[in-house]
Formats: structure tokens, sequence, C-alpha cells
């Protein structure tokens, strides 16, 4: 008589739950938290201020603001958000520099924020070309309500043989004058 197999509910189990834990463990080593990258340039200082153009808060992180913009990156209140204080900008980008040699097709932005109103964000990917000029591609709208997390999905292109870095870009807005953000971190697929 042939023994039969039997696999237990428990084992079952058990072998999805470790399927999904590497799972996460994969996606985890692709995530870049850019609010950590943020409060990392606020170590020994209570603020950090931001001018018009470009400001490298940390290598992996930085923000963009209009010529007569102005803005400072505070820590939030009873939490491990940050908090944006801006004037004079109609728009602002807040950065994530991608690793280049991680193979991803698919890009998620996670945000969560507060404000006085809710944020209108256009991810895309920016690639820096070796001739020094920049190729923007893809554009995915995202609205981010207050104490909402919103997760939007960017399609990413095959890596070129001209590209010397990556980013991904969050364009807000008419952002508000304060915003706290709870959440903002990019993971690669």
């Amino acid at each position: 008589m042939q023994e039969l197999d039997l696999t237990t509910i428990y084992d079952a189990a058990m072998r999805n739950f470790m399927a999904a834990a590497d799972i996460l463990e994969a996606l985890q080593a692709t995530r870049l938290d850019l609010l950590s990258e943020a409060r990392t340039g606020l170590v020994g200082r209570p603020r950090l201020g931001l001018g018009g153009g470009y400001n490298n808060v940390t290598p992996n992180f930085g923000a963009c603001l209009p010529t007569n913009g102005r803005a400072e990156i505070l820590s939030a209140e009873g939490g491990a958000g940050i908090e944006l204080r801006g004037t004079g900008a109609e728009w602002m980008t807040l950065e994530g520099t991608l690793n280049t040699r991680a193979p991803a097709e698919l890009c998620y932005v996670e945000m969560q924020a507060t404000a006085d109103r809710p944020l209108v964000a256009d991810l895309f990917l920016r690639e820096f070309l070796d001739d020094g000029s920049v190729r923007d591609i893809g554009h995915q709208e995202c609205h981010v309500e207050t104490g909402n997390v919103a997760v939007c999905k960017l399609e990413l292109p095959e890596l070129a043989d001209d590209v010397t870095g990556r980013r991904i870009i969050a364009h807000l807005r008419q952002p508000a004058s304060r915003i706290i953000l709870d959440r903002l971190a990019v993971t690669l697929a």
C-alpha cells in the first residue's frame, strides 16, 4: 500500500508565511525611507533651511524650490516624521536618489501627510545622462489626503547605457505653508 503525503494546514500556513516573509525582506532591501534620510540631515541641528534651487539634504534625499522660495525642514513634534514650513513656493520637489545597479521594473511611492489642504504630487523618474542632460520619464498624479496613506506605482524603463543616475521626484503643486510628512518612501520591485 502506498503512503499518502498529507500536508497539514499548519505546514501549508508556515510555507505561505515563510514565502511572504521572504518577499517582504526582499522588498525591504530595495526600500528607501526618505523621511529617515531627511531626519539624518537634521542630526545636530534643530532645523535645516532650504533655498531656491536644488538642496542636497543627504546623498539620497533632496528638495528643490523655485528661485524665490524658502523652506525649512524640522523634526515633527511627537513623531518620526518631518515638518516642512515654506514661503513663496508655488511648487516644491522632494527627491529620492535610486540605486542604478538595482534592477527594477516598478517603483512604488508611499506618501502620508497632514496639511490644511490635500496635496497633489506629480511623480516621475528623472534620469541623469552622461552628457550632463536629464530625461524625465513617466508621470503619475498622486493625491494625498490628510491622514491617509497614498501609494502610487510608476513603471521604470530598462536602464539605458547613457544613464549615470536616477531620482524619483515628487513634485508638489501649490504646497501648503506647513506640511507634516508622516511617510515618504520609495520601494523598487
